[in-house]
């Protein structure tokens, strides 16, 4: 009896001292799952998959989820994020290195690719936006023996998210101060069993100009873009898989650049067009003038622009002055 009472105790004992480590233990791992833990991050930035910290290589990689939490929608949000690298309108530069200049033979500094395709500019690859982006890679650095001449400055990868062999699907919305409204969807899944899947993902942004045209334009620096992208992927064996993506986009906006970029002026003078004279003021003209070098000659082809003279209120007829011609004109004004 008394043995049986001790073993009982002593059960009774052994399994409470079970059930203060188990939850000890239990604590201890819910202590270390609230924790902010580094994840591993797979990237591609040297042709082939390794973790960032095995990488030899100046590497910021921004994960889909990253580029979510932080509101990271375009080229502009992204520059706040990498560091040496600044964005322009349609160019990046990291560490000082880009595009010298954008004309015939002005090739870009900075690289950038999309799924592994070249693009020839920056904001060909990213104004469709961020959305439904698996990750960014920013190589920093002469990347020319993997990435050839034009990554002399280093180079941005953008992967999106390929076509899933279940069925999945997502929307989100953006609504905000200045007009804005953001609208994002995405549906991925298998079209042929084990040989066909497919991806559609769409994005629509809006938003006013940031900038006020006091002369009733259009408000400058706004936003609005449509984008629409389909992706296939077709393994016919397993040894081939073949990718293939397709992009729709329009872009309808008073083009601004990066932050600190500077506007491209479009609205000149109140007229829909650009200010292209190279030199300033006007000359009077008069219609019967047939000689082209005189100084008061009509050109047909020329903008014609009426003016009243001071003190007599005379309305005189005056077209912009002529390159090599009119710099010392000293009857217009």
């Amino acid at each position: 009896m008394s043995m049986g009472l001790l073993s009982k105790t002593g059960t009774v004992t052994v399994t409470g001292l079970t059930i203060l480590a188990a939850l000890a233990a239990s604590g201890a791992q819910a202590e270390e799952n609230t924790r902010r833990q580094i994840e591993e991050v797979i990237v591609t930035a040297e042709r082939q998959e390794a973790s960032i910290q095995d990488t030899s290589i100046s590497i910021t990689a921004f994960t889909g989820d990253f580029l979510d939490d932080f509101g990271i929608r375009n080229q502009e949000d992204l520059q706040n994020f990498v560091p040496a690298t600044t964005i322009q309108p349609y160019d990046a530069t990291v560490r000082g290195v880009g595009r010298n200049f954008r004309a015939l033979g002005g090739d870009p500094g900075v690289a950038t690719y999309m799924n592994g395709v070249y693009s020839e500019d920056l904001l060909t690859a990213t104004a469709a936006t961020f959305w439904d982006v698996e990750r960014i890679e920013v190589l920093r650095g002469p990347q020319g023996t993997l990435y050839g001449r034009n990554a002399v400055g280093g180079a941005i990868n953008i992967l999106y998210k390929q076509p899933t062999d279940v069925f999945e699907a997502a929307f989100k919305t953006i609504q905000g101060d200045i007009g804005t409204q953001d609208y994002y969807g995405a549906v991925s899944g298998p079209l042929v069993d084990n040989t066909l899947y497919g991806r559609m993902n769409f994005s629509w942004r809006e938003r006013d100009g940031f900038i006020r045209d006091i002369g009733g334009g259009e408000d400058l620096d706004g936003i609005g873009t449509e984008n629409i992208a389909l992706q296939l992927k077709w393994q016919p064996t397993d040894d081939i898989t073949v990718d293939v993506r397709q992009n729709w986009m329009e872009i309808d906006r008073s083009f601004g650049g990066a932050n600190g970029g500077g506007l491209v002026v479009l609205n000149e003078a109140g007229r829909g067009i650009r200010d292209t004279n190279l030199i300033p003021g006007y000359r009077f003209i008069d219609r019967d003038q047939t000689n082209p070098l005189a100084n008061d000659f009509y050109n047909p082809n020329a903008e014609v622009r009426e003016f009243t003279v001071p003190g007599t209120d005379e309305i005189v007829e005056a077209q912009p002055n002529r390159a090599g011609l009119d710099f010392a004109n000293f009857n217009g004004f």
